[in-house]
């Protein structure tokens, strides 16, 4: 594992398995496995540019999506691809800073989520699949990897409750109807989407960026 010098330290998952030769990426779909790694990991997927080419990744038309050592990776051509398997960690880390910079803002814990310690200035920013973990040390990164599912629900619990303070709509996104009660609240990537039933998220899922400017349009609910 590389750590870098810096107050902000971005630790690639797949680093930690890296041997002394790359294993080649996978296409994504290739496998169920793959299927559900690339639908988990898309909607908090941080570029909207080919990390090899720079180039928009509907430049070339439908981008190139590998699976990694369990990461997604999209590319905009197959000529990328190429490129890639020749240093993944460079992309990797361009990957992970995106990452870094898109959710570090409205990442809602003030604590290690695996030591519930208090962050200070030499937190560790880890990424996990497409998402930011924050922890306190370098320690608490091997924590985290023994049980990923319970500490990424923890995460979404706190981002679920932060942004229910300001979510502008009381009707369900998909039916428009009243939500009642608690509600269904699910996260896409790490923004927070509410409906009134278990049905309508199948919905949702069809039709992500349809419900997704709706929500837009909404805009923050004003305290």
């Amino acid at each position: 594992m590389k750590l870098f010098p810096a107050t902000i330290v971005v630790l690639a998952f797949s680093g930690l398995a890296l041997a002394f030769q790359e294993p080649a990426a996978k296409p994504a779909g290739a496998t169920p496995e793959d299927a559900r790694i690339v639908a988990e990991q898309s909607p908090s997927y941080p570029l909207t540019t080919c990390p090899i080419s720079n180039e928009p990744l509907d430049s070339m038309g439908k981008p190139s999506d590998l699976v990694h050592e369990g990461r997604l990776v999209r590319l905009c051509c197959k000529s990328c691809v190429k490129e890639f398997k020749k240093d993944p960690t460079a992309t990797l880390k361009r990957i992970d800073e995106g990452v870094v910079k898109a959710q570090k803002a409205s990442y809602p814990l003030p604590t290690c989520v695996v030591s519930g310690e208090a962050l200070a200035g030499d937190t560790f920013e880890y990424v996990h699949g497409t998402r930011l973990v924050r922890l306190c040390c370098k320690d608490c990164v091997m924590g985290l990897q023994k049980d990923p599912a319970k500490y990424m629900a923890k995460i979404d619990a706190a981002l679920i409750a932060e942004q229910k303070k300001t979510y502008p709509l009381t009707t369900c996104l998909v039916s428009g109807k009243p939500i009642e009660g608690a509600g269904v609240d699910q996260l896409y990537g790490t923004r927070l989407t509410r409906f009134c039933c278990e049905k309508c998220p199948k919905a949702f899922a069809a039709e992500p960026a349809k419900y997704l400017a709706q929500l837009d349009k909404a805009g923050p609910k004003k305290n």
